[in-house]
């Protein structure tokens, strides 16, 4: 059996990557990892044909049981590598990430039906573009506002801005 970091891993790419397929988005995992966990791309249709928009999103995944969360925020402890390559201002494509809150109890992450297949709690996204440098040898505290819920609706304003070349 998986250890539970690797099965809270799990959940976090498959909750992303179905938010992502109900989007309309193409997902691909880039082989090796180096610090990407999932890059997204717009699809764009023209006289009922489809093809590949040249719009990506980069995206380093988390999960967690232990974040601290408020009304408005949820703090993670982010690793000093992830938060640097985060912040990278040169980086053509922009990077976000994606941190999937799972409730203390593994028995509640996840809960089967005919019906429904439901994954609990909820995961938000941020930009760290140009943030600054740490000195931090180890985490960094990132602060992820509840109101970034990565959903299918906050995907679709994510490509469009992107393909607008606007800020996230």
């Amino acid at each position: 059996m998986l250890t539970k970091n690797h099965r809270q891993e799990a959940l976090s790419r498959a909750y992303v990557q179905a938010i992502a397929a109900q989007a309309g988005l193409i997902g691909s995992k880039p082989d090796p990892d180096y610090g990407i966990d999932l890059s997204l791309r717009l699809v764009l249709t023209r006289e009922r044909r489809r093809w590949d928009g040249s719009v990506q999103l980069d995206l380093q995944i988390k999960s967690t049981t232990r974040a601290d969360q408020t009304e408005d925020n949820v703090s993670y402890d982010l690793d000093v590598e992830g938060y640097e390559l985060l912040r990278e201002v040169d980086s053509i494509c922009p990077r976000l990430l994606v941190v999937l809150v799972l409730p203390d109890d593994e028995a509640e992450w996840l809960h089967q039906t005919p019906e429904q297949l439901s994954l609990r709690r909820c995961a938000y996204w941020l930009s760290l573009k140009g943030r600054p440098e740490t000195r931090s040898v180890r985490t960094v505290r990132v602060s992820l506002p509840t109101t970034n819920v990565f959903s299918v609706e906050a995907l679709h304003v994510l490509m469009q801005r992107i393909r607008e070349r606007k800020d996230l």
